[in-house]
Formats: C-alpha cells, structure tokens, sequence
C-alpha cells in the first residue's frame, strides 16, 4: 500500500483549518452587531481603527516630557523614558488594568530612595503624602498630623490635607519607601527624586479623526476611572482643535460623575448628565455616549439613556483627546478602554453598552 502526502504550500493554503474570527467581534454593538469605527482596549492589548487592527503606537499618538512609573507586569514599580505609554498593572494580580493618564506633578519630598528627616516649604493648597512600608511619618510646622504606614509595597498609605503656608518638618521613623509629597487631593504614580524636587509632566494621548470617524452620528463608550478630577477636567474630548466647537465627556464635581457637552461655534448645544449616583474616586465606571443632530443621549453604568432632542452638531472636528482638554484641563485617570461606532445607536444599545 501507498501512502501519498500532498505538503506542498499551494494545497496547504486551501485546506480548512476552522472558522475564522474577525478581530473585532467581541466588540460588535450587541443588538444591531454594528463593527466598530475604533477599538482602544488598553486592559486586553487590543487596538484598531476602521476595521483593521493595529498596535497602540499605530493607532494612539502620545507624548510626555518626562520619565515616570508604572507597576509592571511583574508587579514592580518601572521607569519609563519620555513619551513612553504607560500600561499600568495591578501589584497583586499583575493583570494589566489600562493606561495611565496623569497631569502634572512635583514630588517636592527629595531622596525619595534614601529618605530622611526635611523641611519642606508649602503654600495653603491641598496637598498628599504617601509612602510604602510600616513605619510613620510626623507633620509639623506649617501642618500637625501623623501618617502610620499600613505595610510593605504594594500597600501605599496617603494623607490628603491643606497646610498653612510656611515650612513643613517630615520626620520618618521606621520603613518608609518612596515618599511623595505633592500638590492634589490623591496621590499620583510615584516620580523619584535625588538632591532636589522632580516632575513628571502631562500624558497626552490623541487620536487623529480618519475616515472611520462619522461627523454627522456615532456612538462611544469609555470605561475606566478617576483618582482625582476638578471641575470640567475631562474624560474625552473631540474637537477641531479649539474649546468653542467640540464634544466632550467631562467631570461634573457639583454631581460627582461625567457629564456630555456638545459646543458648536462657542454655543451650548447640549449638556447632559446620566442618571444614576455619584462615583467615588478611583471606582471604575462604564459610560457611552451617542450624537445625532437633535438627538444627542449618555448612560452611565447600564442606567436609563438621558436625551437631548435639540441642538446642533459640533463641526470641523479633527482630533480625539484621552483624559484632557485642548485647554489642558486634565485630572488623573486610568483608562481600561474606549470603543466608537460610527452610527448612533438605539437607545437600548447604548444603554446596554454602558452596563
């Protein structure tokens, strides 16, 4: 008996090897099975615009001035070079959680690697301070207060609080790792320092609109979370490049959640908020958004689509921000993932999208 193997390339190509998946299936709309017009999934690694898949590099375009950290796959605390993307981890799992957005910030708190007894100067404005480790840290001067450290890395303890302005004495006893004192109300990702103060500049991730964008209708959806945000510090923008036309995914401080804005020419078209309660800072939410003209509509965390039946649409718009403005208002924001369709979707499905 004969046996004959056929391993030419030719008959290999044209055998079935199984059903092929589109990349982006697990992102198709749930009803209507719409594909989507982008997919930024930071959390899965997954990245396209248009039908096509791509890298986060081929598809975000980012930049920063200076190194900052990251937790690593390995759960330790990275440097990463200027303009470099941060893919932040969580310690314990070390499951990769989103992209870490941060505004400025100064750790005014030096030899954060060695650190010692220092007397820093402050203004009255809030600031934080945190370390890693079991010992403590006592405030004195400009501010009286004591932070007892919770345990070794990845345990980080924080102390929010406003001094007056003057010298403010940090006496360390005990195991203190990379202390940080900073200006905000939470603490952002570490920045080093050495003999003096260092900063760690804005992240600013942009979207160039193509072809995939729909200028007349679409539906987004964004989720992640928020350490810390001021009024109007935003979540997305879209705009051409000015704050006078754009749409937006704003905080709201006054209700404690997002808000959508859509500005058309330096007037208000729409301004809505979901329904829903108040989100405390850094719990992950889910929102979608979707645009039509006189048919703008948000949900928040599955709830029930808040409309806008009138308003015009925002024009010439060119460019997609992540965690900022085209002003610079900019919080700090980790972002699991983004997804944009390119037709307004029902109701149901946006509300769906959001659960």
């Amino acid at each position: 008996m004969k046996v004959v193997c056929d391993f030419s390339v030719t008959s290999a190509r044209h055998r079935p090897v199984g059903t092929s998946v589109a990349w982006f299936e697990p992102w198709k709309s749930p009803t209507s099975n719409t594909v989507p017009g982008l997919v930024l999934d930071f959390s899965n690694g997954t990245y396209g615009t248009g039908g096509a898949t791509g890298t986060l590099a081929s598809t975000l375009v980012f930049n920063r001035s200076s190194d900052a950290t990251r937790i690593d796959s390995t759960g330790a605390i990275e440097v990463l070079g200027p303009n470099a993307a941060r893919i932040e981890h969580d310690a314990n799992t070390l499951a990769s959680i989103g992209l870490l957005l941060e505004a400025t910030r100064t750790n005014k708190f030096t030899q954060s690697a060695t650190p010692v007894v220092q007397t820093i100067s402050v203004g009255t404005v809030p600031h934080v301070l945190s370390f890693y480790g079991t010992g403590t840290i006592t405030l004195s001067g400009a501010h009286s207060a004591t932070l007892v450290g919770g345990g070794a890395y990845p345990s980080r303890s924080e102390l929010a609080f406003t001094p007056i302005a003057g010298d403010l004495t940090l006496t360390l006893t005990g195991s203190i790792s990379s202390p940080q004192l900073e200006e905000g109300d939470a603490a952002s990702s570490y920045v080093p320092t050495l003999v003096s103060s260092a900063v760690r500049e804005d992240d600013i991730a942009t979207v160039p609109l193509g072809s995939w964008f729909n200028t007349a209708e679409g539906t987004l959806v964004f989720e992640g979370s928020m350490d810390s945000a001021a009024a109007n510090d935003r979540i997305i923008e879209i705009d051409s490049g000015a704050s006078t036309t754009r749409m937006s995914i704003l905080w709201n401080t006054v209700l404690g959640k997002p808000q959508f804005q859509v500005w058309e020419a330096g007037v208000l078209q729409a301004a809505i908020a979901p329904s829903g309660y108040s989100i405390n800072p850094a719990v992950p939410f889910r929102v979608s958004i979707a645009y039509k003209a006189n048919d703008f509509g948000v949900s928040l965390n599955g709830g029930a689509v808040v409309a806008d039946i009138s308003g015009a649409l925002a024009t010439g718009l060119s460019t997609m921000r992540l965690g900022r403005s085209v002003s610079g208002a900019q919080g700090l924001m980790l972002a699991e993932s983004l997804v944009y369709y390119p037709t307004r979707l029902s109701d149901a499905e946006v509300q769906a999208l959001s659960a």
